[in-house]
């Protein structure tokens, strides 16, 4: 009938899905802890478990589930600030945020962004904690595309300017976000609704198409080469939940009907606390991992620009041996899914080859230091036995002379003057040396 409502559960009607939890991370910089209304901490979230225990996630629970490692780096005061918020306009796309999160970098990497020389694009993240808009469900991929675009360019900009807002005083995004990295979780009241089932490739589930157009924000059809992409993209995972994990971020569907939020031995209550809290420290994590590998790699770039110093080359193999040591280290133990999310996520946007890169070039770069440093103390060695031979020989015949006055050492140092520039001039290998220090030195 016409202008009849859509059925529950049709792929057209707005409250045919329960869930649309999202967290959106953005690279930001921080240049001091927040202001009130901020705490220091992560934020914490309640589960009431099946089994009648409610888990908090706090700092020290996080801590004790996974690694002490992690704390001082993801869930100490000094690092980590959170605020929750009442209600709130949407953004422009109709994100509904819940509540923010900072993370910035220890005192120990922001350490060493201060001894580079150049200036880092960001020093921390921002999680923005809502929900998706509730709109038909054909439009969500769309509707989550528009709430992760935050590129100045892409619809004036306004997603981005409502992030930026978002933020306290003394946080600003950085220069180079173009795109919120995301992790959803789309749980429906039935079972989901179709989503382009007509180019559905053989052999897919309406969740396996879900996945697709959820973790590529897109209502586009699958390719020829989806299902090898989707296979390649899976998080294993038990039970009632599948999920994909790349670059774009984290897409959870729930496989069976959910009965709502408010049931308290529903399952799904507890993918939504892990979404909000570990599989977002996870992704927090490894976005740590990629500012810090670009601002070593652009440190790299700028020492190669010029002769490198052996200061500057030594304290970088140090600050890069630390980090390997200290957050690439840092795992999130037993957590097999957790530790799962941040290490897939790292090869995703090519973190460990990045790592291995950077050696590669901090070892060539030690390399040229060593060889200059060899050609300098070559020429320094070459001038004393050009310059010095014939002067001692001179002041021992000088000292040896019946007359040994003023007169005679002055003839003395021009014959051997003569000498060393013939010297010189005789040998290309020591007039070489002679013109690389003068130039060395020119340079220093």
């Amino acid at each position: 009938m016409s202008g009849a409502a859509p059925d529950s559960g049709s792929a057209e009607d707005p409250d045919a899905l329960v869930r649309r939890d999202t967290v959106l991370i953005v690279a930001v910089q921080i240049d001091a802890p927040p202001p009130e209304p901020f705490a220091a901490g992560p934020l914490v979230r309640r589960w009431q478990r099946a089994d009648g225990n409610d888990v908090y996630s706090t700092a020290t629970r996080r801590a004790e589930y996974t690694s002490q490692r992690l704390a001082p780096l993801l869930w100490d005061a000094t690092v980590r600030w959170h605020a929750e918020v009442g209600s709130q306009e949407p953004s422009p796309a109709g994100f509904v945020r819940t509540a923010v999160e900072l993370v910035r970098l220890n005192e120990s990497a922001l350490g060493m962004l201060r001894r580079m020389g150049t200036v880092p694009a960001a020093n921390g993240v921002v999680l923005l904690h809502g929900s998706l808009p509730a709109v038909p469900p054909t439009q969500m991929p769309k509707v989550l595309q528009r709430c992760a675009g935050i590129d100045p360019n892409y619809r004036d900009g306004v997603q981005r300017a409502w992030v930026a807002r978002q933020l306290p005083a003394g946080c600003r995004i950085s220069v180079t976000e173009r795109e919120a990295v995301y992790c959803t979780l789309i749980t429906a009241r039935n079972d989901l609704p179709p989503l382009n089932e007509e180019t559905c490739p053989t052999g897919w589930s309406t969740e396996d198409l879900w996945l697709w157009h959820m973790y590529h924000a897109t209502n586009h059809s699958p390719g020829p080469d989806s299902p090898e992409k989707l296979n390649g993209l899976r998080l294993p995972l038990l039970s009632d939940v599948r999920g994909l994990l790349g670059l774009r971020g984290l897409v959870l569907v729930g496989t069976n009907p959910d009965p709502g939020p408010g049931l308290l031995k529903n399952y799904y209550n507890g993918t939504t606390f892990h979404v909000s809290t570990l599989y977002a420290d996870a992704l927090a994590l490894a976005r740590l991992h990629q500012i810090m590998l670009t601002a070593f790699g652009n440190e790299v770039t700028r020492i190669a620009s010029r002769e490198p110093q052996h200061r500057a080359v030594a304290q970088l193999e140090r600050d890069v041996l630390v980090f390997g040591r200290g957050y690439w280290a840092a795992n999130f133990g037993r957590r097999d899914t957790v530790a799962a999310v941040n290490r897939t996520w790292q090869a995703s946007a090519g973190l460990p080859q990045e790592l291995q890169d950077l050696k590669g070039d901090l070892g060539e770069l030690s390399r040229q230091v060593q060889a200059a440093e060899t050609q300098t103390s070559n020429a320094i060695l070459g001038l004393l036995a050009a310059i010095g031979l014939p002067l001692s020989v001179g002041l021992g015949i000088w000292q040896g002379l019946p007359s040994s006055g003023l007169t005679a050492l002055g003839r003395t140092l021009a014959v051997t003057s003569v000498v060393t520039v013939a010297l010189l001039a005789a040998f290309p290998g020591l007039r070489r040396l002679f013109l690389d220090l003068w130039r060395d030195r020119r340079r220093e």
